[in-house]
Order: C-alpha cells, then sequence, then structure tokens
C-alpha cells in the first residue's frame, strides 16, 4: 500500500511556481535534481554571484520534497518582497544574502566543482548552452568565490574559469552583436 503524500502538487505546478519566484528574485542557472529511489530533492540557483542550494528529504516521495524546497523559497523570497523590506535593491539584496546565507553552496559543493577539464565553456560554468548573460555572470562569479587564487582556489583552475567565461562573453557578443 503506497503511502500518502504530502502536497498534491503536480510536476508542473512545482515546475511553474520556482520558476515563478526564480524569475522575480532575477535568479538564473536554475537546476532541479530529484532522486526518486531516495526521495530527495534539490534545487540550486544563482542570484548575484553567489550560489544557493536547496535539498529536502523530509518526505518519502521525491515530489514531496521538492515542493517543500519550492515552497521554502517562494516564502522567503515572500517575507522578504511584501513584509517590511525597503524596496530599494541594495538593501533588498543585503537582506536577501544575510537571509539565504544558510543556503549558500559551500566550498566542497560538487556544484562548484570545475569538472575535468576537456568540457565545454557551458559545462565549465554549469549551465545551459543556450545561457544568457545573466546566468553566464551568476555562474561566473559564484563559482570564482569558490576557485580564485586569492581565496585559496588553483591558478589554473581559476585560469580555465576565466577562459570559460571568456569564451561564454565571446559567443554572447556574436549573438546580441
Amino acid at each position: 500500500m503506497s503511502q500518502k503524500r504530502r502536497f498534491s502538487a503536480q510536476p508542473k505546478t512545482v515546475q511553474r511556481d520556482l520558476r515563478r519566484v526564480i524569475d522575480a528574485m532575477d535568479a538564473t542557472s536554475l537546476k532541479i535534481s530529484q532522486d526518486i529511489f531516495e526521495g530527495t530533492a534539490e534545487i540550486v540557483f544563482d542570484r548575484s554571484g553567489q550560489r544557493y542550494v536547496f535539498r529536502c528529504s523530509k518526505y518519502d516521495d521525491a515530489l514531496d520534497n521538492l515542493r517543500a524546497a519550492q515552497l521554502t523559497i517562494t516564502y522567503l523570497w515572500r517575507a522578504l518582497e511584501e513584509y517590511g523590506v525597503s524596496s530599494e535593491t541594495h538593501t533588498l539584496d543585503q537582506v536577501f544574502v544575510q537571509f539565504f546565507l544558510g543556503f549558500a553552496a559551500t566550498p566542497d559543493d560538487t556544484a562548484l566543482l570545475l569538472g575535468s577539464g576537456s568540457e565545454a565553456w557551458w559545462q565549465v560554468l554549469g549551465v545551459e548552452q543556450d545561457a544568457g548573460l545573466a546566468a553566464v555572470r551568476n555562474a561566473y562569479r559564484a563559482l570564482a568565490r569558490r576557485h580564485h587564487p586569492d581565496a585559496g582556489g588553483d591558478p589554473e583552475e581559476f585560469q580555465r574559469l576565466r577562459r570559460a567565461y571568456e569564451q561564454a562573453l565571446a559567443g554572447l557578443d556574436h549573438i546580441t552583436g
């Protein structure tokens, strides 16, 4: 006998609601992963040069865990946006970073790895091949925080990251120019 689900939302509803809040936050590089065998769900996105990771494994059903993570993001954003926070972008960004800091990707997070070195620029940056300028810039900034030599990163890895970023920008200039 199957266990009753916690949330009634269907996958399309969860994805639609998540996309709305990600767009409202001006976040980019949204990645969703679910493990249907373990029931876990993970949401990764970039905003203002910071990568955030929300994971949930409380429920048996992966979709319930995805919905729980999506609702957490939505409610946190709604609280910041609607309840007593100044509308100035600088102030909102400061509050966002402080409030969401617990969900920032940790330095050893696999989302921050650059791969083996033979990947294309979009794979190194962890974005889609058709990613826009905002997604490329956010991904680069998040990865640069981890891999910059001044932050203890490997200079060769940082140079590879920098080359990928420059290739991305050159490709975007070609498309928009």
